[in-house]
Parts: structure tokens; C-alpha cells; sequence
């Protein structure tokens, strides 16, 4: 797989990432109770789901249409 070739740090980053943006939005929009922060977070992680995938799934059709190369993405 893939995925499990990655280097770490790619793992922390990303971690570290959806932590800051977790606590800045809570921070921006005043959320102060564990149950509304775990929203935020739960937000956070979709919406980066979204992005990745998409990106991905962009990569993956210019790969097959040719235009670019398998693997050019990573």
C-alpha cells in the first residue's frame, strides 16, 4: 500500500495540522465544552478527508486519461 510507504513526518504534520485548525475555529467561534471542540475536530477531519480525496481522485483521471503520470501526485 501506499500509504504505508510514507514517511512520518508526513503523519505528525498532518496531525499537528488538524489540531491547530481544531483549536483556532473552537477558539474563533467561542466553543468551550469538550462535546462542541470534538464537533469542531470531527468537522476539521471531514474536510480534510474531502480535500485529500478529491485531490487524489483528480491525480488518479489525469493519470488514466494519460495527460499525467501514475504517481506524479505523491
Amino acid at each position: 500500500c501506499w500509504f504505508l510507504k510514507m514517511s512520518p513526518r508526513y503523519y505528525i504534520g498532518t496531525t499537528i495540522l488538524i489540531g491547530v485548525l481544531t483549536f483556532a475555529i473552537s477558539f474563533w467561534q467561542k466553543k468551550q465544552t469538550g462535546k462542541e471542540i470534538f464537533a469542531v475536530f470531527l468537522k476539521v477531519v471531514s474536510a480534510t478527508a474531502v480535500i485529500v480525496g478529491g485531490v487524489f481522485a483528480i491525480a488518479w483521471l489525469l493519470a488514466y486519461l494519460g495527460i499525467a503520470q501514475s504517481g506524479f501526485f505523491l
